[in-house]
């Protein structure tokens, strides 16, 4: 009997990834593309949404032809969250920049919103800030002719990356998205688990646009490749993704490492609202049985490294642990690239150093930065801990920067 796959597809801040993935959760063939988001301005982080699809169907074809579609079983999509596309229903013309998740454009259309951030908080698990999608959406209304002509005309489509990636999978025939991608649009109620008309008043966004609610795991149509029909069963957040990955449960604690780091920690069915935290949906099976996540968001880990680099510092990202075993005096670096996350919620915070000499290396600036990273992580589970919420004594990592002993290992101290 010939094995089959799954075709994990994997849109993120600064690769897109096609993944083989065999019955044992093994994955046995990969296609990846590296890119990054034009940063040409301040407060700018967008993509072209014609690049994005084209670098994820090259990845999928790449893969395909190596394993064969006879060979696959299903295909699931993965995307970075907040970040959105805007684009026509009926031309598939994209209508603005695709502002990702790091762009802070959008904050006056966050604070026009005419609802409290206590308001906001409660509704949606988030705060009223630039980093969600509804003020992209309002500021993309707002800026670009186009998008505003086609909501009008009652032609937009906005939504995650996701979305737009099965839309065009799918022969533009599904427009969907699953609660833990909706959830982080600002327009998603946790407690009703729909679109909230009142979100969408408030933010300015025409609630026709947004895409048809299903499971995380659900019927999202199939992709057509060389006559083969590969079923698309699952869309998802890459957060979530990862904590259903490591079946994290009800009390458990994950720490996803990847462009910024992030706290997941799993309240069962009970939705939890903290202030200086962020609530989230987990991945799921229904739309009614929703389980929920405290999360906290350092906005920089993986992305404080590239910092350094283009800085001039000199290093190989491969080779973290023997370079950071070589620091003789690490920098103190608070890594507050576009400020700082929970439970601060302080965007105007800039990177800053101390010990720096001029024997300073560019291993003490990396072991710095990871120890800068780490105190970020640190503070959010702190602060957990200080709000009832039993973080530990173990907790789960996950993502690229988790491969490095030593920055695991500061994190435990």
């Amino acid at each position: 009997m010939t094995e089959k796959f799954i075709i994990a597809l994997d849109q993120g801040t600064s690769s897109c990834r096609a993944c083989a993935v065999d019955g044992q959760g093994v994955v046995r063939a990969q296609k990846t593309q590296t890119f990054s988001p034009q940063r040409d301005g301040k407060l700018i982080s967008q993509y072209s949404a014609q690049d994005l699809l084209s670098a994820q169907l090259d990845v999928l074809r790449g893969l395909l032809e190596e394993i064969t579609p006879q060979r696959v079983a299903a295909i699931g999509v993965c995307s970075q969250r907040s970040t959105v596309v805007l684009w026509d229903k009926q031309t598939g013309d994209v209508l603005a920049p695709v502002l990702t998740w790091e762009d802070g454009r959008a904050q006056a259309q966050a604070q026009a919103a005419d609802l409290s951030q206590e308001q906001v908080h409660q509704l949606t698990g988030l705060f009223k800030t630039p980093y969600f999608s509804a003020p992209k959406i309002a500021w993309c209304l707002q800026h670009e002719p186009a998008a505003r002509q086609a909501a009008r005309q009652h032609t937009l489509l906005a939504a995650p990356v996701a979305s737009y990636l099965i839309w065009h999978l799918t022969g533009r025939t599904v427009f969907a998205t699953d609660p833990t991608l909706a959830q982080r649009t600002l327009l998603w109620s946790m407690e009703s688990g729909q679109w909230s008309p009142a979100l969408c008043q408030a933010f300015g966004v025409p609630i026709e646009c947004l895409p048809t609610l299903q499971p995380t795991v659900a019927d999202y149509g199939n992709y057509l490749y060389k006559g083969v029909k590969l079923p698309i069963l699952v869309c998802a957040a890459d957060q979530q993704a990862a904590a259903a990955y490591h079946e994290l449960a009800a009390g458990k604690t994950l720490i996803n490492y990847g462009t910024g780091a992030f706290v997941l920690h799993h309240t069962g069915r009970q939705l939890a609202i903290l202030p200086g935290m962020l609530s989230s949906v987990a991945a799921s099976t229904s739309l009614q049985d929703r389980q929920f996540l405290l999360e906290g968001p350092v906005f920089a880990a993986g992305s404080v490294l590239s910092w350094l680099q283009s800085r001039g510092i000199d290093f190989e990202i491969a080779h973290l642990d023997a370079l950071c075993a070589r620091a003789g005096h690490p920098v103190q670096l608070l890594p507050a690239l576009g400020g700082l996350g929970a439970p601060y919620w302080d965007y105007t915070v800039k990177p800053c150093t101390q010990q720096v000499a001029p024997q300073t290396t560019a291993a003490d600036w990396v072991a710095g930065a990871l120890r800068g990273i780490a105190g970020l992580v640190a503070d959010i589970v702190y602060y957990l801990r200080a709000h009832t919420q039993p973080v530990g004594p173990s907790v789960l990592v996950s993502g690229g920067l988790s491969r490095s002993h030593y920055l695991l290992m500061q994190q435990a101290d």
